[in-house]
């Protein structure tokens, strides 16, 4: 029968039950054989020798928070590819507060898991993806001459991560609504002619080593939720959506209109229809998985509504 050691502050799935590797334990193997086949060197694979000047879109304008307003109607061509350069740049520096966030969490995990256990080698395969990645978006905000743009708030602004409901499954649920986000923006950006040559190499490949690391989140996710206990799980529901929520809203960064000298830029920006509904449409995958799981119910899904993260 199948056990795990569960409270709120550490949710451990076991290697194996009956003699048999867990789906977690699996997936970790799978995943290292994936890793050893696919990783990537960020100051290989881009060419950085290419300028990052205002030639071409640095996002899909879709993609954009001000795509489809009057301020957006108003701007010239070039304006609206300076506008998203600063917006990229915008986005690499969440990216690394993002990067930072998980990072903290897979550490806290790896200090609690045996060598022995699979998960423990393909979570330090994971970090070593996440310090690329940040060292790539670095490297971008550097060379596109804009401000940093970090997020105004503390990687632990939603608490430690062994204090939230559900503990460690609730911090996977971030993380996925993070990689969710960003992989959907990616991808668009990796396929559009439109935009810099070194934004759609950031992105191609961000996406392709990210992939690894929603697949093991929703594994563990799916293994470990059904464990927790019925008050935890209760708890995280509810905390779920406004968690998600704060992490959407990084995507609106209001210095960023301050240096273009666009008044009212990040509130427009946030009433903006078309990117509430890019908002919604980018966690599709994720509000959709929640709901197969259960995080997401009849009893909490007005509040993924009410709050603009679902349809």
């Amino acid at each position: 029968m199948f056990t795990a050691n569960i409270s709120l502050t550490v949710n451990t799935v076991n290697v194996s039950v009956n003699g048999m590797e867990t789906t977690t334990a699996t997936k970790a193997r799978q995943l290292i054989a994936a890793s050893q086949r696919v990783t990537l060197d960020p100051f290989v694979e881009v060419d950085w020798s290419v300028p990052i000047d205002d030639r071409a879109f640095h996002l899909p304008p879709e993609k954009l928070p001000l795509y489809g307003t009057t301020v957006w109607d108003s701007m010239t061509p070039g304006e609206r590819y300076a506008y998203s350069r600063h917006e990229c740049a915008a986005l690499c520096a969440a990216g690394i507060w993002f990067e930072n966030m998980l990072m903290q969490v897979v550490l806290r995990h790896l200090s609690q898991l045996p060598v022995t256990d699979p998960s423990h080698r393909y979570l330090l395969v994971e970090v070593a993806d996440e310090c690329r990645h940040s060292m790539m978006f670095g490297e971008y905000i550097r060379r596109a001459g804009t401000p940093e743009y970090a997020p105004d708030c503390s990687v632990d602004a939603l608490g430690p991560v062994d204090s939230l409901p559900g503990g460690r499954a609730t911090a996977y649920l971030l993380i996925l609504a993070v990689e969710e986000l960003l992989d959907m923006s990616n991808r668009a950006t990796m396929r559009d002619v439109r935009v810099h040559p070194v934004s759609r190499q950031m992105a191609k490949l961000h996406v392709l080593e990210e992939a690894r690391h929603v697949s093991f989140a929703k594994t563990y996710l799916t293994e470990v939720w059904p464990t927790l206990p019925d008050a935890d799980r209760a708890a995280a529901s509810a905390f779920a959506p406004h968690a998600v929520n704060f992490v959407a809203d990084l995507v609106v960064h209001p210095h960023l209109y301050d240096t273009l000298g666009i008044d009212d830029g990040a509130a427009i920006a946030r009433a903006n229809p078309r990117h509430r509904e890019r908002i919604v449409t980018d966690l599709a995958k994720l509000t959709d998985f929640l709901g197969d799981i259960g995080v997401i119910d009849d009893s909490s899904r007005d509040v993924w509504v009410e709050l603009g993260l679902a349809a």
